[in-house]
């Protein structure tokens, strides 16, 4: 972990009582904060997988969004609260039924506004299955 940002067991407790009870059941799971960003494990969950046993791209984008905002928290040190602004998915192959890595890359972080870029790839491989450029406004009060 990153000598500084907020640590995974913050980002846990703040998922768990901060999301809706729906991206709570992803189970999503902080690995790894780094400097310019952070990586997180989302378990095989059958309930997000549709025929053919391909992750759907809602739960994809819904994830995508979670993680983004997880490692902003995380890299600005604090609960600072964020709307999505925008948000442009590509599906590049499906993402199959398994265990998820989303990496978030954080592309700006500015006063009032930040830019992330999320990967997700099967578990284990190398080869990106969806990707996210998701831009958030800060919400101050």
């Amino acid at each position: 972990m990153a000598a500084e940002g907020m640590g995974i067991d913050e980002l846990k407790a703040f998922l768990a009582e901060a999301f809706a009870p729906w991206i709570q059941q992803l189970n999503i799971e902080p690995t790894e904060i780094t400097k310019t960003g952070a990586v997180f494990r989302v378990p095989e969950n059958t309930d997000i997988v549709r025929i053919g046993g391909i992750v759907c791209g809602q739960a994809a984008a819904a994830i995508s969004d979670t993680v983004a905002i997880l490692a902003l928290m995380a890299h600005n040190r604090d609960r600072r609260i964020m709307t999505t602004v925008d948000m442009t998915n590509h599906f590049i192959r499906p993402i199959l039924s398994g265990e998820i890595e989303a990496t978030v890359t954080i592309l700006s972080n500015g006063r009032r506004m930040a830019t992330a870029r999320v990967d997700i790839r099967q578990s284990g491989s190398a080869k990106i299955c969806a990707g996210a450029t998701c831009g958030f406004a800060y919400v101050d009060p």
